[in-house]
């Protein structure tokens, strides 16, 4: 009964949206079993509607004796609920949804009992699941004895966790130092501290030590209805602020999907501390497992027209799909700043090509030198072996001119450069100290990182 209520709500909702809610406070999230209303694009014919729906009335009024059909057959529709096919015996509605006829195909669950009430278990009984639950997570967890330390860095400090025996909070060295790259070296020049040490349990019936004792208490503890295993390490090292020992919480949590490793760790107080370890041991019993997730069973929704519709109810779906098909196969767009990745505005065109820089030479470039001045001396081709060359003596001259009074008394040179693009260049070069580079550099911020062993190189061109 209760499943039928809570179908007439979900239909209800439908017939009082004009559009596809997610959400509405008004649904009973506690209904079971737990129904989602899907609307989907093929049609059914008002006949095949007709006929599902005149079945099931007269399969709900016949006799307990002539309805004891488990399967039935139906002429095949255009929709998924006909066809020479076997149909599951669902309840079938009609309603109305945006100003148009849907049939809706709800699917019949038999009960499970889940939601019938239960005796809820004694106190003892509750007792030894929690007994048998942590005797079985120890267990799980002995497999950890025989592997490595887990380790976890965090800023400054790097933690270890060796089961069976302690955690310890300390600085790691630099990867890498003495060839040693795993695991984390601890540095002997900066103190370590023990956060707690692993220690054997003690019997049941023997009587609990005081507080600040090492020995080991386990227990399990639940939250959002998942099971997890909770060991508390007493025994650490002094702390210089309460006096006590160190101390540290460690949780164990089921995960399938990793091996075991530290998820993280904090100080919840001073000196003591919080660690939650991964771990896919646990996952082998059933009682650290998380639940599993319950899927909401689908009524299933299609339009509802006839032969005559059929034309332009495909017209106005394909209608509908366009520009979602458009939206699909047009590339999003990425920019880097103002920049289009892509678009070809800058170079990638035809009569676009990006230029290479002219500070190193490719295999395709060579360069030649007309003019150079080497220790305060000037030497240089001559006028004939210029225009041998195809320059022009009076532009290398007023090159030559600008140059000297930019490099003053440095060491300079003029190059002549033929680029892969078959022009040609002046180019010139200026040497500088180092003490001298940064008032230069400072002009020209691209040759920013150009330095050397005699110093930096700053270059002028001027395109012939």
């Amino acid at each position: 009964m209760k499943s039928r209520h809570a179908i007439s709500a979900a239909l209800t909702a439908v017939l009082c949206l004009a559009s596809e809610v997610v959400f509405n406070v008004n649904d009973d999230v506690f209904a079971y079993p737990q129904y989602d209303i899907e609307f989907l694009d093929p049609y059914v014919l008002q006949d095949d509607a007709e006929v599902l729906l005149n079945f099931k009335s007269a399969e709900a009024n016949a006799p307990a004796a002539s309805s004891d059909a488990s399967q039935i057959q139906t002429p095949k529709p255009s929709s998924p609920f006909g066809g020479q096919e076997t149909i599951t015996p669902d309840t079938y509605e009609r309603i109305i949804a945006h100003g148009r006829p849907y049939l809706c195909a709800i699917p019949v669950v038999k009960p499970t009992g889940h939601n019938e009430t239960t005796a809820e278990p004694s106190t003892t009984d509750r007792e030894k699941e929690l007994e048998q639950a942590v005797s079985r997570g120890a267990e799980l967890l002995q497999g950890m004895t025989s592997n490595q330390c887990l380790y976890y860095s965090t800023g400054w400090w790097t933690y270890s966790f060796c089961y069976n025996a302690q955690i310890t909070q300390f600085h790691a060295l630099p990867p890498g130092t003495n060839g040693r790259v795993w695991p984390p070296q601890e540095d002997p020049q900066t103190p370590s501290y023990v956060l707690g040490k692993f220690k054997a349990q003690k019997p049941a019936d023997e009587p609990g030590k005081a507080s600040g004792s090492n020995a080991l208490s386990t227990e399990v503890q639940t939250k959002a209805e998942t099971n997890y295993l909770v060991q508390r390490l007493g025994g650490g090292t002094a702390c210089d602020l309460t006096g006590n020992d160190r101390k540290v919480e460690v949780q164990f949590h089921c995960n399938p999907q990793m091996t075991d490793r530290i998820g993280w760790i904090k100080e919840t107080a001073t000196c003591a501390y919080l660690m939650i370890i991964y771990t896919p041991r646990l996952c082998n019993d059933v009682a650290f497992q998380p639940p599993k997730e319950s899927r909401a069973h689908s009524i299933i929704c299609q339009e509802i027209i006839s032969q005559a519709e059929v034309e332009a109810w495909e017209d106005r779906y394909d209608a509908a799909a366009a520009p979602q098909i458009l939206e699909q196969t047009a590339p999003e767009k990425i920019y880097l700043g103002s920049t289009e990745v892509g678009g070809m505005k800058y170079v990638g065109s035809e009569g676009k090509k990006l230029e290479r820089g002219r500070i190193v030479l490719t295999q395709d470039e060579r360069a030649e030198t007309v003019v150079m001045q080497k220790d305060g001396h000037i030497s240089g081709l001559s006028k004939a072996e210029l225009k041998k060359m195809k320059l022009d003596p009076d532009d290398v001259e007023t090159f030559r001119k600008e140059l000297q009074k930019m490099a003053g008394s440095k060491d300079w040179k003029i190059e002549r450069l033929d680029d892969i693009n078959g022009r040609t260049q002046l180019r010139g070069v200026v040497s500088a100290n180092d003490d001298e580079d940064q008032k230069v550099v400072n002009k020209s911020p691209e040759d920013d990182e150009e330095e050397g062993d005699g110093g930096s190189r700053e270059e002028y061109k001027g395109e012939l």
